[in-house]
């Protein structure tokens, strides 16, 4: 009797000294797990502009919201001899994947001459398809901003919006072309508008328009139009900040399930 109680205190124990040796590795692999995320959060954080260009004739604001740790979000600024060139991206889902796509997009856009917009996007197309992402692509707006206008090319992003003072009316600006890391030989278009003083130009990732309330309808497009009319006569910091307040209002607690980025630029006086 006393035989056998030893042996199931003994396989008790060995029971118990395996159950801990589990838990001690699944919490390992969750500390590794977490310090990786947290260096890939790191490492998206430091591809985005540590501030805003310093630009008398320009009124800029950012905003960007992720959804989880690592985002797909992206926005940068290149200021260049010919104008400053405003980026906003958004690449497929979220995730270390997606931050790698954005990694991949900032060091092709260092590395691409900065000329026209659509031929910027045309380049930078063939060199995320040569990395070969698989089904995950990077969509891009990129706007070069001039003392007389705007030159705009996309990559399957959402609508710009441009805020024209002379008639006090909002403007949805959409280029129907495909993301980049699809088809190798695509050509982007681009067009050209003009940015005169008290014009204000909003970039928006679809994690805005397509954020969700309690009753799973989605803000989208009009909402964010309105808003913009609301207070396009104000500072750029508080037309972006009247639109992180619609979508506040809007999820009414809930988490983003997509990354939100909005970029506002408001002119001031002629560059």
């Amino acid at each position: 009797m006393i035989f056998f109680y030893l042996v199931l205190i003994t396989g008790a124990s060995i029971i118990i000294v395996k159950r801990r040796e589990q838990y001690q590795l699944r919490a390992a692999e969750s500390r590794r797990h977490e310090s990786e995320l947290d260096e890939a959060r790191r490492l998206q954080e430091s591809l985005l502009p540590k501030e805003n260009p310093s630009n008398q004739a320009l009124d800029i604001s950012t905003f960007m919201r992720p959804a989880t740790e690592v985002g797909g979000d992206y926005y940068d600024f290149y200021e260049t001899g010919g104008g400053l060139y405003a980026v906003c991206g958004d690449a497929t889902g979220h995730g270390v994947i997606s931050g790698i796509m954005v990694s991949v997009t900032k060091a092709g856009l260092l590395g691409i001459p900065l000329t026209n917009p659509s031929e910027i996007l045309r380049k930078l197309n063939k060199i995320v398809k040569q990395v070969n992402f698989g089904r995950v692509r990077m969509s891009l707006t990129i706007t070069k901003i001039t003392s007389e206008k705007l030159t705009i090319s996309s990559a399957a992003m959402p609508p710009l919006y441009l805020f024209r003072s002379a008639t006090g009316k909002v403007e949805e600006m959409l280029v129907p072309n495909l993301p980049l890391g699809g088809l190798e030989s695509k050509n982007y278009e681009s067009f050209d508008v003009a940015f005169n003083v008290d014009d204000v130009l909003v970039m928006i990732s679809d994690g805005l328009a397509e954020l969700p309330n309690k009753n799973g309808e989605l803000l989208e497009y009009g909402r964010i139009s309105s808003r913009i009319l609301e207070n396009a006569e104000k500072r750029s910091k508080q037309i972006k900040a009247a639109l992180v307040r619609l979508a506040d209002q809007w999820s009414d607690g809930l988490s983003n399930p997509d990354d939100i980025t909005v970029l506002v630029i408001k002119k001031n006086s002629i560059l």
